[in-house]
């Protein structure tokens, strides 16, 4: 991801995937192993109203283990009803050095949107 303007996106100058990736990233540094279901949860914790589309979760998972980045492993989404087979997601150490690249990297966008918002809660909502 470029720092560059970008005149296409505005608001924190990354794509969807984007961040779904570096808030993946994040929940599994805090808490691991996942399912998509939990991600979904903690990605509407998050934002109350938005939850990244199934398709882009499920491919940012998917390209991310690709990647070296996550490893997954099968098992049953709880021991005690072995009905439902799911893959359980692991930040792998690949994944946990990308993340710290990130979080650096991301922060000054953070920053810049938040001065952003702030001047136009100033302004337009004086």
């Amino acid at each position: 991801m470029s720092h560059k303007n970008n005149p296409k996106r505005f608001a924190l100058n990354m794509s969807a995937a984007q961040f779904t990736k570096f808030y993946i990233m994040h929940l599994l540094q805090v808490s691991q192993p996942m399912i998509s279901e939990q991600f979904k949860k903690e990605f509407k914790k998050l934002t109350k109203n938005w939850i990244p589309a199934p398709s882009t979760l499920l491919d940012t998972l998917h390209d991310m283990t690709e990647e070296g980045l996550l490893y997954r492993k099968e098992d049953y989404k709880s021991h005690d009803k072995k009905r439902q087979k799911v893959y359980w997601y692991y930040l792998s150490d690949a994944g946990k050095e990308e993340f710290d690249v990130l979080k650096k990297r991301y922060k000054i966008l953070f920053e810049e949107q938040i001065d952003i918002l702030n001047k136009i809660m100033k302004e337009v909502y004086r």
